[in-house]
């Protein structure tokens, strides 16, 4: 009789644990939806490592399950309330030796729209061929003297959304490719103190942004049709580049040339053999 009342106890308990079980699990609130679609939310992660933010100190040590703790990430948000990564902006400005990188996926943010690093010494690498997938409207890269690429030729494909293209203080180097003058939106353009070399295309006085900063660079020539042809209408700064050479006379005619030729000073032991050195004539 004992063991017949131990048994039906232990019957009731465990049919007692399974109703709980069960109660719990129909009661249980639904678990929360995503708030960043899972294609972003993965090139954030690569971005955390690859870039080492976690080492420079507390502003950027990124809680990784939680967007609103992404310092320097800016989102917009679709019908269904899916956030979707469209700015990145990473200002460091520490004098800190981490060497960094930018992953290859960044160009896997389909909304991605304004790009920004700056004071970043030990960044090495270049930026991603994918990222001229995105729909770039803003890119500025500054003091990150390391960091070495080419602009591609893919650079068109910006052309219906740039409007601020600054590189400045770093490695770039290479020609600037002539597609740039398709980006007719341009507002700003500043390629400093960089390393592009070879020939300034006539193309890029097409862009309607007034005045385009090209200076201390090793640029050895430029196409002189934007004189001769009067081609666009920008005006160019190119102090301190590797200038050689002789200036066309016909280019010293121009009514353009009397109008704006800021070449002068160059980098030390280059320039045009015949640039006129008298003071009236110096860019002023």
């Amino acid at each position: 009789m004992k063991t017949l009342k131990q048994l039906t106890v232990l019957i009731l308990f465990l049919s007692g644990l399974m109703t709980t079980g069960c109660d719990r699990k129909e009661n249980a609130p639904p678990p929360e939806p995503p708030t960043i679609n899972v294609t972003d939310s993965l090139v954030m992660v690569d971005l955390y490592h690859s870039m080492k933010l976690g080492e420079w100190g507390e502003a950027y040590n990124w809680d990784l399950t939680d967007p609103e703790s992404w310092i320097g990430i800016g989102f917009q948000t679709d019908e269904n309330g899916l956030k979707y990564v469209n700015k990145i902006r990473i200002i460091l400005y520490q004098d800190k030796d981490i060497e960094c990188s930018l992953p290859s996926s960044l160009g896997n943010l389909k909304y991605l729209s304004e790009f920004g690093l700056g004071g970043i010494p030990n960044l090495r690498g270049s930026l991603p061929e994918s990222i001229y997938n995105c729909p770039m409207r803003i890119m500025k890269i500054g003091q990150c003297p390391k960091f070495e690429d080419k602009l591609s030729p893919k650079i068109a494909q910006w052309k219906n959304t740039l409007v601020e293209l600054t590189i400045n203080q770093t490695s770039f180097y290479g020609e600037v490719p002539k597609e740039i003058g398709e980006c007719q939106l341009l507002e700003y353009l500043s390629l400093n103190s960089n390393k592009f070399s070879g020939t300034i295309p006539a193309e890029i006085v097409k862009i309607p942004c007034g005045t385009i900063f090209l200076h201390h660079n090793e640029f050895t020539g430029i196409d002189w049709r934007i004189y001769t042809e009067n081609i666009g209408y920008g005006d160019l700064q190119c102090a301190f580049n590797n200038f050689t050479g002789e200036i066309p006379q016909e280019v010293l005619e121009s009514e353009r040339w009397n109008r704006f030729h800021s070449f002068y000073p160059f980098n030390k032991g280059y320039g045009f053999t015949n640039y006129p050195l008298d003071e009236n004539q110096l860019p002023k």
